[in-house]
Protein backbone atom coordinates (compact mmCIF):
# COMPACT_ATOMS: atom_id res chain seq x y z
CA UNK A 1 0.00 0.00 0.00
CA UNK A 2 2.63 2.25 1.07
CA UNK A 3 4.48 1.45 -2.36
CA UNK A 4 1.09 2.15 -4.65
CA UNK A 5 1.12 6.00 -2.41
CA UNK A 6 4.70 6.75 -3.15
CA UNK A 7 4.53 5.92 -6.54
CA UNK A 8 1.15 7.87 -7.46
CA UNK A 9 3.01 10.71 -5.89
CA UNK A 10 5.48 10.71 -7.82
CA UNK A 11 3.48 10.25 -11.23
CA UNK A 12 1.54 13.61 -10.12
CA UNK A 13 5.14 14.97 -9.69
CA UNK A 14 5.93 13.99 -13.00
CA UNK A 15 2.51 15.03 -15.10
CA UNK A 16 2.73 18.56 -12.95
CA UNK A 17 6.57 19.23 -14.12
CA UNK A 18 5.51 18.31 -17.50
CA UNK A 19 2.16 20.94 -17.50
CA UNK A 20 4.85 23.48 -16.09
CA UNK A 21 7.41 22.82 -18.77
CA UNK A 22 3.93 23.18 -20.98
CA UNK A 23 2.39 26.43 -19.53
CA UNK A 24 6.07 28.02 -19.87
CA UNK A 25 6.14 27.24 -24.07
CA UNK A 26 2.71 28.86 -23.91
CA UNK A 27 4.03 31.87 -22.21
CA UNK A 28 7.13 31.93 -24.59
CA UNK A 29 4.96 31.70 -27.94
CA UNK A 30 3.82 34.98 -27.56
CA UNK A 31 -0.28 34.21 -28.29
CA UNK A 32 -1.30 35.28 -24.68
CA UNK A 33 -1.91 39.36 -22.98
CA UNK A 34 0.21 40.26 -20.32
CA UNK A 35 -2.66 39.50 -17.15
CA UNK A 36 -2.87 35.72 -19.03
CA UNK A 37 1.05 36.13 -18.76
CA UNK A 38 1.25 37.03 -15.23
CA UNK A 39 -1.68 34.55 -14.15
CA UNK A 40 0.10 31.87 -15.58
CA UNK A 41 3.49 32.82 -14.25
CA UNK A 42 2.12 32.99 -10.83
CA UNK A 43 0.45 29.38 -11.04
CA UNK A 44 3.52 27.85 -12.04
CA UNK A 45 5.22 29.28 -9.37
CA UNK A 46 2.97 27.64 -6.97
CA UNK A 47 2.84 24.40 -8.57
CA UNK A 48 6.52 24.37 -8.97
CA UNK A 49 6.82 24.75 -5.15
CA UNK A 50 4.62 22.03 -4.45
CA UNK A 51 5.95 19.67 -6.75
CA UNK A 52 9.62 20.29 -4.89
CA UNK A 53 7.44 19.51 -1.49
CA UNK A 54 5.65 16.13 -2.59
CA UNK A 55 9.14 15.19 -4.40
CA UNK A 56 10.98 15.33 -1.86
CA UNK A 57 8.18 14.25 0.62
CA UNK A 58 7.82 10.58 -1.36
CA UNK A 59 11.33 10.26 -1.74
CA UNK A 60 11.89 10.83 2.02
CA UNK A 61 8.44 8.17 2.87
CA UNK A 62 10.20 5.74 0.36
CA UNK A 63 13.70 5.93 1.81
CA UNK A 64 12.31 5.73 5.59
CA UNK A 65 10.04 2.95 4.49
CA UNK A 66 13.28 1.31 2.86
CA UNK A 67 15.37 1.05 5.66
CA UNK A 68 13.34 0.86 8.00
CA UNK A 69 10.47 -2.06 6.87
CA UNK A 70 9.45 -2.31 10.54
CA UNK A 71 7.42 1.17 10.36
CA UNK A 72 5.51 -0.42 7.31
CA UNK A 73 4.19 -3.15 9.63
CA UNK A 74 3.63 -0.76 12.78
CA UNK A 75 1.80 2.41 11.37
CA UNK A 76 -1.35 0.80 9.23
CA UNK A 77 -1.86 2.72 5.35
CA UNK A 78 -4.29 5.18 6.73
CA UNK A 79 -2.16 6.66 9.06
CA UNK A 80 -0.39 7.97 6.31
CA UNK A 81 -3.28 9.05 4.22
CA UNK A 82 -4.16 11.42 6.98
Amino acid sequence: MLEVIIQRSLDIVDRTERLVEKARRLIGSGSLDDVEVYRIHTEIERLTDLVFIMDDAARLLRRTFEQRPEMARAYPAHVTLQ
